[in-house]
């Protein structure tokens, strides 16, 4: 029996033993994408399970991290335009103008700047406030137009102060339980109004799903949720968005655990409210996502079967991503 079982292991298929698994590479995955299978199937569904919390009747709506990005740079790419374009160029200071003389008067033909043109325009400055040479004109102010989205952080205000979304003001779920007054000055210009959204966001979906549901349930119809929150947006797009150090809740990995190295990271960054550029991003912060969704957007389109690029990746290219139509 000896010999005919060591006989019969000698002449095994290769193929058909077992490789061991080894323990450094176990979170090490294929970049070779071989299509559809079961553990991707698995793999996707333990990731919702782990990062979303969808409840079965939900009556708000959901926006993909990727969706809310695409806002983003759409809108302060609009806006920035608008900055430049919004107000005619103010001619050199150096050109001036020569006024005629008033009627019924003998006085000389008079020289002014443009710039004070300009500015006597803007602020209302007539004929008669020109005799006064001692005159100050006020700078002139350029208001931004309104975003189409006003993004809500339902956490309370210390958890806001110290770690936040670029653009999101702060809205904390208490204000909820009034009974009248429940909802501020800000967010009743966007409630129901056409052109504008809101959106609300948390750490992980434990308190959105809450404030996503009285809102609706309140008579806002124009509400989406963050879909996974500022710990799945994080995970797609590690730089660029959030500002300050992030809650605990957003470094924990699927198995429930938070390495080290991720704490070490997080020491020594400044919060939210101390950041020099205050609430705005700046251009930096626009291109590191404009890269990151394109790289992003290519890895979720697979290609096409003639070894081209996919539909999705020829469209989603940096042009067409920035210089899209307008979101007004």
């Amino acid at each position: 029996m000896s010999l005919a079982s060591g006989h019969k292991g000698r002449n095994q298929s290769v193929l058909e033993k077992k490789i061991h698994e080894n323990p450094k590479y176990s979170r090490v995955s294929s970049r070779l994408d071989t299509g559809s299978s079961v553990s991707k199937y698995n793999k996707k569904v333990e990731d919702i399970k782990n990062n979303y919390k969808f409840k079965q009747g939900e009556i708000f709506k959901r926006m993909k991290v990727s969706t809310f990005i695409q806002l983003v740079l759409q809108v302060e790419n609009y806006v920035s335009e608008a900055d430049v374009t919004g107000l005619s160029p103010i001619p050199d200071e150096n050109e001036e103008e020569t006024l005629p003389p008033t009627p019924n008067s003998d006085a000389p033909p008079t020289h002014r700047t443009c710039d004070s043109r300009f500015s006597d325009v803007i602020t209302g400055m007539g004929e008669m406030d020109l005799k006064n040479n001692n005159r100050n004109v006020p700078q002139t102010i350029v208001e931004r137009p309104p975003k189409p989205y006003l993004l809500l952080d339902v956490r309370d205000s210390d958890a806001y102060n110290s770690c936040h979304i670029t653009g999101a003001v702060n809205f904390p779920s208490a204000m909820l339980s009034r009974a009248q007054n429940y909802f501020t000055k800000e967010v009743l210009e966007y409630v129901n109004k056409e052109g504008r959204i809101i959106i609300i966001c948390d750490e992980d979906e434990r308190i959105a799903h809450m404030c996503s549901t009285t809102m609706i349930e309140r008579g806002v119809d124009n509400l989406f949720m963050l879909s996974g929150g500022m710990k799945v947006l994080h995970s797609k797009f590690p730089r660029g968005i959030i500002r300050g150090p992030l809650p605990r809740s957003c470094l924990v990995d699927n198995e429930g655990k938070v390495s080290k190295a991720k704490l070490r990271a997080q020491e020594g960054v400044r919060s939210a409210s101390e950041h020099p550029m205050g609430n705005e991003f700046t251009e930096d912060d626009l291109d590191i996502l404009q890269d990151t969704l394109d790289s992003l957007l290519e890895s979720m389109a697979p290609p096409t079967r003639l070894g081209g690029m996919s539909r999705a990746q020829s469209n989603l290219s940096h042009r067409s991503a920035t210089s899209a139509t307008p979101w007004k």
